[in-house]
């Protein structure tokens, strides 16, 4: 079974969130084995330069990725799919490997040499806020396995 882990930074603090969370990781359940890894916030976040905060952010992410995993990093300038196309993307992807792991990185984006050891995709052209990704991403998770499975969630 296919393994997906989705890494962010901050943990997630809105009830809405958690409660969209628990949805769509109970509906992923289904079709891989799915974990949503939450990193604590760098400390003193707030008095190191973006940088520093950048490279410290990426260090905590790859000492939690998986060996022999694909990262994909959630970025601005990633490449865009539709809904279809990422299925097709996930798909594709699930075939290379058996361990994908998703990264969203914190407030301000991710370290330029940490995105170099995996690919940048962009879930639209608009900003969203971290902790919302996680169940965007995780719904579009669900959408392209019910795309791939043809089972009618999507249209």
């Amino acid at each position: 079974m296919l393994n997906i882990s989705i890494i962010c930074i901050g943990k997630t603090n809105e009830q809405y969130v958690k409660i969209g969370l628990e949805k769509y990781t109970t509906l992923l359940s289904k079709h891989c084995k799915f974990e949503l890894i939450e990193l604590a916030d760098v400390k003193n976040s707030n008095k190191l330069p973006r940088d520093k905060l950048k490279d410290a952010e990426a260090e905590l992410i790859l000492n939690n990725t998986q060996t022999k995993s694909a990262l994909i990093f959630l970025d601005e300038i990633g490449k865009t799919f539709n809904s279809e196309n990422f299925a097709e993307y996930l798909d594709k992807k699930s075939n290379e490997s058996s361990k994908l792991t998703f990264v969203i990185g914190g407030s301000y984006g991710l370290q330029k040499k940490l995105k170099l050891k995996g690919e940048s995709i962009a879930l639209s052209a608009l900003t969203f806020n971290h902790q919302m990704v996680r169940v965007i991403l995780a719904e579009q998770l669900f959408r392209a396995f019910t795309i791939i499975k043809n089972t009618g969630y999507h249209h």
